[in-house]
């Protein structure tokens, strides 16, 4: 889904997201059943109820899940974070500066890994806390540089395909330290296998790869049909090789939605 919000603008929480998306208007995790998205609000007084989220020099989000009393579990909200990826659902994270205030949208993250810290809850008694490490999706990106000095991938396509379908469905139990190098490898993984699957042509105008690089790989990038960007893990059935101008088309061609519903179909029927 091209999600209509700009990064670092501010919006209106209930009439510019849950009016029109839907999902629970109040808390920290809002899951609308009906969008492919999860919304993420942090902010003004967080941590005065039993919650410490804090923006790491990386560009990371330590974020802490759900549940104000008691130890945290892995449920609702907490789980649905956890899954995100292998249920096709983005991270949409809204920061509130001032209480009762606008949420300013910071961007699309992925999951890269949990544990468990100790934590205050909202009356002040310690309990075990699940605290999420989250990726910002603008820095996964495999640029096309990275595709011309790879080496190629020496593995039958079934075995690549086993091997990206592993790394979508992996929901990792990590600390900070590995979290980005646990999402960059689950997304390179993802995207050889889609690369191999496609064979050397693109999959939306099925034109060959217009060059080979420096390692006699065909020339194609991997586009996640969901996303605003082309950043982290996602399911094979949801990324697409595309040509160079195919993958801009995508991104900004009037005819955007038409054809990545029309790639998303597509590949759907080709990972049956």
């Amino acid at each position: 889904m091209l999600w209509p919000f700009e990064l670092h603008r501010s919006y209106h929480r209930r009439n510019d997201i849950h009016a029109r998306f839907g999902g629970q208007q109040q808390g920290g995790i809002s899951t609308p059943a009906d969008a492919p998205g999860i919304f993420i609000f942090t902010g003004h007084g967080a941590g005065h109820v039993g919650y410490q989220d804090v923006f790491e020099t990386d560009g990371s989000f330590r974020y802490t899940g759900q549940g104000q009393l008691g130890d945290m579990r892995m449920i609702s909200g907490n789980r649905a974070i956890r899954d995100h990826v292998q249920n096709g659902k983005d991270l949409l994270l809204f920061q509130q500066t001032k209480k009762g205030g606008p949420v300013r949208f910071e961007g699309l993250y992925v999951c890269g890994g949990w544990e468990i810290e100790q934590q205050p809850d909202m009356d002040g008694q310690p309990r075990q806390a699940i605290v999420f490490t989250l990726v910002p999706q603008s820095g996964l990106s495999i640029e096309g540089e990275d595709l011309a000095t790879d080496a190629p991938v020496d593995l039958p396509l079934a075995e690549l395909r086993e091997r990206a379908l592993k790394a979508a469905l992996a929901s990792n139990e990590a600390s900070p330290r590995i979290a980005l190098a646990n999402v960059r490898a689950r997304s390179k993984a993802v995207r050889d296998y889609v690369l191999a699957r496609a064979a050397g042509a693109c999959e939306a105008c099925r034109s060959p790869a217009p060059f080979l690089t420096g390692t006699g790989q065909p020339y194609l990038e991997a586009h996640h049909i969901h996303k605003l960007s082309d950043g982290g893990p996602d399911h094979p059935a949801s990324v697409a090789a595309l040509c160079p101008n195919c993958h801009r088309q995508a991104h900004f061609g009037v005819d955007q939605v038409i054809l990545n519903n029309e790639l998303l179909a597509r590949v759907k029927e080709l990972e049956k």
